[in-house]
């Protein structure tokens, strides 16, 4: 609760009422897999400048803070695609610096959605990882979406490992409610349930928001 409450407000600090385009703020719970259940906070924040802040905890590694700025580049029309580069630190169990790309496009009622990052340890290079999810929806009516989502995680001198799952998703006006299943065949199975909200802002206009995707590592609960 108390992580939960350091990332609002991390948000908070950088909120201008007149210049922020988006604001979204995620809360994803991991169950089974053999780990234990956790929480996974995440806040993201872009401003009418197209600078880009997100703040983390349980992300990289268990009882790991971190925090990241870059800037969106971006494109909307019938094809609308956005790619956004990104440095950041780490902090906790897990300490260091990771260096990101975060990437959609999407037209009409299908879209595309990938986020991959290579982090360093400080401590040490066992502990380096790359890491990529990258999934594909399709929204049939405004409230409910689906689609399939692949995690990619490759630790420092081991072989890749691969996570393919399946998704399902519900939208009700700015809050999102994603259903992940991954290896859902397997003995390995485990389950991303997500509850998140999303602002923005565009003229003094509130928009409807896109389906809020997933964007979480597999290495936080894949031993």
């Amino acid at each position: 609760m108390r992580k939960a409450t350091t990332i609002l407000l991390f948000v908070v600090m950088f909120y201008d009422g007149y210049a922020q385009q988006k604001l979204i703020v995620e809360q994803y719970s991991f169950i089974g897999g053999g780990a234990t259940s956790m929480l996974a906070p995440v806040a993201h924040y872009e401003s009418k400048q197209k600078w880009y802040a997100e703040a983390r905890y349980n992300y990289e590694d268990i009882n790991t803070f971190s925090l990241y700025a870059g800037r969106t580049f971006s494109s909307k029309h019938d094809f609308s695609w956005s790619l956004t580069p990104m440095i950041g630190g780490m902090a906790g169990k897990l300490k260091g610096g990771s260096f990101g790309l975060n990437s959609e496009c999407s037209f009409k009622k299908s879209g595309f959605s990938s986020q991959a990052q290579y982090s360093v340890s400080a401590e040490t290079q066992y502990d380096n990882f790359f890491y990529n999810w990258s999934e594909l929806y399709y929204q049939p009516l405004n409230w409910i979406y689906t689609g399939i989502a692949v995690q990619h995680t490759r630790m420092y001198a081991t072989n890749a490992l691969v996570d393919p799952g399946i998704l399902l998703g519900f939208s009700y006006n700015q809050w999102s409610f994603p259903l992940y299943g991954f290896n859902p065949f397997a003995e390995g199975r485990y389950f991303v349930v997500g509850i998140n909200w999303e602002w923005n802002h565009s003229s003094n206009k509130r928009i409807k928001p896109a389906p809020i995707t997933a964007v979480l590592p597999g290495s936080t609960i894949v031993e």
